[in-house]
């Protein structure tokens, strides 16, 4: 067990349903259950100061990289504080840590999401695992890990039916084989610029900007990348009154290095609690 202190800047609810991933579940005692790669694990309060954190993978570094304890979310909050109209949106997200996802998972899980609803998303992905992913078993339940490139790459369209992803299965299939052969390198993408990693992401038939952008916040920890989905549009037109093809200008102006936090707390706020999306 890793029990995990001083949790002033990580809360359970607000970090995994926020939207920013798909493989976690509450039950109805308040344990989290998910599958990070191929790790079952559960996350639960000791007491208001204190997470416990069991897992088939009990490395604490693996953990706290995906919990991206090396940010400090206190000069974040005091640097994006500045902006008063972002304000009550931080009040109302503080907790949420921008996680350190798998990179194969999360290009895959994104390209899932585009033009899809969380509850969706969450159910093809796991229809995804479980029918293609690796079996876990952990503290008395069965879970599946996410599947590589090279499991998905030997599948067909048809095979992927079984999902229910639509128009989605013939990129997913596009991503694996482009990672499985080597054309797109994960590891080189992980050492690009923003830029640069960008491009080679779009490279990938049904990655578009957004899901880049949401690659590179999610998976890459670059703070600066600001997704822009039909919700953040709307609040930045109604909150800021910026028009759409301002937007990249405007969050670098306004939010600096910190856009993806202060796009995920607006998103947190204005879509998920005032708009009441279903999580």
């Amino acid at each position: 067990m890793i029990k995990l202190y001083n949790i002033d800047h990580l809360s359970l609810d607000e970090t995994f349903l926020c939207g920013q991933c798909f493989r976690w579940e509450k039950d109805e005692n308040g344990v989290f259950w998910g599958v990070v790669k191929n790790h079952a694990a559960k996350m639960y309060y000791h007491d208001e100061n204190t997470i416990y954190l069991e897992s088939s993978n009990p490395d604490l570094i693996f953990w706290s990289r995906y919990l991206s304890f090396s940010s400090d979310y206190n000069v974040i909050e005091e640097t994006l504080w500045k902006n008063e109209l972002l304000r009550p949106s931080i009040e109302r997200g503080r907790g949420i840590r921008i996680l350190r996802q798998d990179l194969w998972e999360t290009i895959v899980t994104f390209i899932i999401s585009a033009n899809n609803n969380i509850p969706r998303i969450k159910k093809i992905v796991s229809a995804l695992c479980e029918n293609f992913g690796e079996k876990i078993e952990f503290d008395g339940k069965t879970f599946f890990g996410f599947p590589t490139p090279e499991a998905l790459a030997k599948l067909t369209v048809d095979d992927l039916k079984i999902i229910r992803a639509g128009f989605r299965d013939k990129y997913i299939l596009d991503a694996a084989k482009k990672v499985a052969s080597g054309e797109t390198s994960l590891d080189a993408i992980q050492t690009m610029s923003d830029k640069d990693a960008k491009k080679e992401l779009m490279k990938i038939n049904g990655i578009g900007s957004k899901v880049a952008d949401c690659v590179l916040l999610f998976a890459l920890g670059r703070y600066k990348t600001f997704p822009q989905d039909v919700w953040i549009k709307r609040i930045l037109a109604d909150l800021y009154g910026v028009d759409e093809k301002d937007i990249p200008s405007f969050a670098e102006k306004t939010f600096g290095n910190f856009g993806g936090v202060a796009q995920q707390y607006l998103y947190y706020y204005y879509a998920i609690e005032k708009e009441n999306i279903a999580i």
